[in-house]
């Protein structure tokens, strides 16, 4: 999973099959587990450049890469089932990368989706510290003339609207997964597979995307960017994106929430996240919401228990304690 900078290579990991031993470095760290509908794997390099997890929803897989940098590839011949038969769903979460595929090159930024077809070779390739998902489902579960249209030359914003619900329930449920029934499994599956669908809908019938939407995109696509950096300013955003703060305030205002606060609200999502994520089970909680931009530890605090209606403290031992219930045995 790691990468050498300085000489300007990446590792290739395989994009939907959990990747073989002699793809991992020595020290490299598995787990594995089952439970009926649900099964999961992880892999971490013990360096720290990244961790790959496979999971399957019944039907629906889900991939998810945290690393360094890196090549993600589609190789058709490593996918089992019918040629043709799966879609594969490209979701950038933080970072940017590049989609080659048949020809075209697409770079997507933070907040972006796009699909490709399984049966055909791709490659996405980042050069600096990205986290994606991989969604492959079957195609019967997406209209045929969806499919056949969603090939536009750009990829999909989830800035708003319908691609936003899709992307940021995709990233939910690859979140709680460790924490869901097993009973739940069939209908969330089914649930994200529909959102999808409308957000294909969106996209193909809605046309052109206005002035004020690609300039929302871009607010979004640069707090995205530098949401960790605790000089996060509306003055140094403004001031970066070429705009005075009258501008970003009227470009931003359509959302009904202050800018800031919606930073706020941002980093204290991906907080929640990292005190479900297992991996960072560990990590002291000063040291999670200092890297989230929180310089003072009882600011964080407050904002979070007023956002969540818990301290942190309580939604990591929640997390904890549900891990221990829903673990497999052995």
């Amino acid at each position: 999973m790691s990468g050498d900078v300085t000489a300007g290579s990446v590792r290739t990991v395989g994009a939907l099959a959990f990747p073989p031993r002699d793809m991992v470095s020595a020290g490299a760290s598995r787990r594995a587990g089952i439970r009926a509908t649900l099964s999961w794997q992880h892999l971490e390099d013990p360096s720290g450049h990244g961790t790959l997890q496979y999971t399957r929803v019944t039907w629906l897989a889900i991939g998810r890469v945290r690393a360094g940098p890196h090549r993600v590839v589609n190789d058709p011949r490593r996918l089992g089932g019918t040629p043709g038969s799966e879609l594969h769903v490209v979701l950038q979460v933080s970072g940017s990368s590049v989609l080659e595929e048949a020809g075209r090159m697409l770079t997507l930024e933070p907040g972006c989706w796009v699909t490709a077809g399984a049966e055909h070779p791709y490659a996405v390739t980042c050069r600096e510290r990205t986290e994606r998902l991989i969604l492959a489902l079957g195609r019967e579960r997406v209209a045929a003339d969806l499919i056949a249209a969603q090939s536009a030359e750009r990829p999909f914003s989830a800035a708003s609207g319908t691609g936003r619900l899709f992307f940021s329930s995709a990233v939910c449920l690859a979140d709680e997964l460790p924490y869901i029934r097993t009973a739940h499994a069939q209908v969330l599956a089914e649930q994200l597979a529909a959102l999808l669908k409308v957000a294909l809908v969106h996209e193909v019938s809605f046309g052109p995307v206005e002035e004020s939407e690609l300039r929302r995109e871009r607010v979004h696509r640069y707090i995205t960017q530098h949401l960790r950096d605790p000089q996060l300013t509306v003055e140094r955003i403004a001031a970066d994106l070429g705009w005075s703060r009258r501008t970003l305030a009227r470009v931003f205002a359509p959302h009904g929430e202050a800018l800031m606060e919606y930073v706020y609200h941002q980093r204290l999502e991906g907080i929640r996240r990292d005190l479900l994520n297992p991996m960072l089970e560990g990590h002291a909680l000063t040291d999670i919401a200092r890297s989230w931009g929180f310089r003072n530890y009882t600011h964080f605090s407050d904002r979070f228990r007023s956002h969540f209606g818990l301290s942190p403290t309580t939604v990591r031992r929640r997390a904890i304690a549900a891990r221990a219930v829903t673990s497999p045995a052995g």
